[in-house]
């Protein structure tokens, strides 16, 4: 009896045993149904997000580490591709400071105007010779060749980065103007205040900083393989964040909203200038202790900020507390020496506005950068510095 009992109990086991490897068995075929079929369904939705983890992180793949500003790309590189079927395809040249471009002209004849900024202004996805800066050196060079445009600009900088830089390059680029090309997560970075009107923007270097930049790059490349690379890029990764966390999570399906646009236009268009940005305060104050720390950093050259704004703020109703409103606020108050280019603005009132982004990016066009390059033009025309 007790033989029968054990028996009994064995072959429950074994049964339940060979349940649950069939239900990973099932769960592992299903995986790889939807991984291999997903990809001949063309889903937008997906594709984008799938794109949003493949694409060729140029800072990621071709990064340095730099002890004062944390990274830059590497020094000197030449006709660098960066590829992804159908969306990106543009390549990148560094010069000897790793910053993209050809190496800075420092002779005493040049006017230099310096471009500041994160991936919009570096130029993502597009060639150099499409970049928003080197499309006003073009044109300022047809009434004085002494002009030259210098892009400070790098991939996934935060304000404090953006100036950091300037201020490590002021000196020797003796600028005449400077460029500011802001993006709203520029503000995203840690606010680290140390007194009632002063923040901590420096980089404190750790010991093993430079360590983690490189292991950082090295699982960027394309020979580098591990199960958490592999599923962050699956399709199946791309169905979960984009509908399964949509239809279970309120704050993904909100971020993944858009308001309705007028007929004709593809963004809902722009408020009138508050008199004052509904900005969260301690935002606020850290946009505007930056800006000044810009403005003074600039020592009398015209400080010139342009919104870049990104497809996921333009597809909703445009708000008070939007980030470029605080920028037009500084501008007003120091009319003298800054000039604010409402860029969202100007994509909101444009009909088929759509065309100054990359389809699956947020990131300007061709279109978006000659836009944002004239807008720039008329109101350089207009100081005449």
């Amino acid at each position: 009896m007790l033989n029968q009992e054990k028996l009994s109990t064995r072959k429950k086991i074994t049964n339940y045993l060979i349940n649950i490897l069939l239900l990973i068995i099932s769960l592992g075929v299903a995986v790889v149904i939807v991984e291999i079929t997903l990809p001949l369904l063309k889903i937008r939705n997906i594709e984008e997000a799938v794109y949003q983890v493949r694409r060729p992180n140029v800072q990621g793949i071709y990064g340095a580490y730099h002890p004062q500003l944390g990274y830059t790309l590497q020094k000197n590189l030449r006709n660098v591709r960066l590829f992804y079927p159908k969306q990106l395809d543009y390549t990148v040249d560094t010069n000897a400071h790793g910053f993209r471009g050809p190496d800075w002209d420092l002779s005493a004849n040049r006017k230099n105007i310096v471009i500041l900024g994160d991936s919009f202004a570096f130029g993502w996805g597009v060639q150099w010779e499409q970049t928003v800066g080197e499309i006003i050196e073009k044109q300022l060079q047809k009434k004085d060749p002494a002009y030259q445009v210098i892009n400070l600009a790098m991939p996934a900088w935060d304000i404090d980065k953006i100036i950091r830089s300037f201020e490590l390059y002021k000196d020797i680029l003796k600028p005449v103007a400077v460029i500011y090309v802001f993006c709203p997560n520029d503000l995203l970075c840690g606010i680290k205040k140390i007194s009632a009107t002063e923040y901590d923007i420096e980089y404190h270097p750790q010991p093993d900083d430079e360590k983690k930049f490189q292991a950082m790059v090295a699982r960027q490349q394309s020979g580098y393989w591990s199960w958490d690379k592999f599923f962050r890029r699956s399709y199946v990764k791309a169905y979960h964040a984009r509908v399964l966390r949509r239809l279970f999570d309120k704050r993904i399906s909100a971020s993944l909203s858009m308001d309705k646009a007028p007929a004709g236009f593809d963004f809902p268009p722009p408020i009138d200038a508050p008199t004052k940005s509904t900005l969260d305060e301690e935002h606020k104050q850290f946009a505007l202790y930056c800006l000044n720390r810009l403005r003074n950093d600039a020592d009398g050259a015209h400080l010139y900020i342009i919104d870049t704004s990104d497809k996921s703020i333009l597809y909703l109703k445009d708000k008070p507390d939007n980030r470029r409103w605080v920028l037009r606020e500084f501008s007003e108050k120091n009319n003298k020496n800054v000039s604010f280019i409402d860029f969202e603005s100007f994509v909101r009132k444009t009909p088929d506005g759509r065309k100054f982004y990359l389809d699956y990016d947020d990131h300007w066009s061709v279109a978006g950068h000659a836009a944002a390059a004239d807008l720039l033009l008329k109101e350089i025309t207009i100081n005449k510095f």
